[in-house]
């Protein structure tokens, strides 16, 4: 019998993970109401058209060639329009951020 692992949170309740026959722990939430669902990459991607996906690592990739700036601060440059040739738009970054999150190195 393999034996699970218990997380103690802060705030005095516990969550029980137990291993999965394939080997991944889990933790059974149907009865318990305090879990917190996340969204995961592929129910956010299914609200944007294949072309918005793509177009949000385009963006990224942007971001990192001019020195991964805030996303506020990359906004900016984008309508003011301070750098040029540049195939994107405001909303392109904001679908970017819904999509990817935001970028890692602006992040640091």
């Amino acid at each position: 019998m393999k034996t699970g692992f218990v997380l103690h949170k802060a705030d005095g309740n516990n969550c029980v993970f137990m291993p999965s026959r394939k080997g991944l722990y889990f933790s059974d939430v149907k009865n318990d109401i305090a879990h917190v669902m996340i969204n995961t990459l592929n129910s956010i991607k299914n609200k944007y058209t294949v072309k918005e996906y793509a177009n949000a690592h385009r963006v990224h990739s942007i971001q990192d060639i001019i020195g991964r700036p805030a996303t506020k601060d990359y906004i900016e440059y984008i309508e003011k329009g301070l750098i040029p040739n540049c195939p994107i738009e405001k909303r392109d970054i904001l679908i970017a951020e819904d999509i990817l999150g935001p970028n890692l190195g602006s992040l640091k």
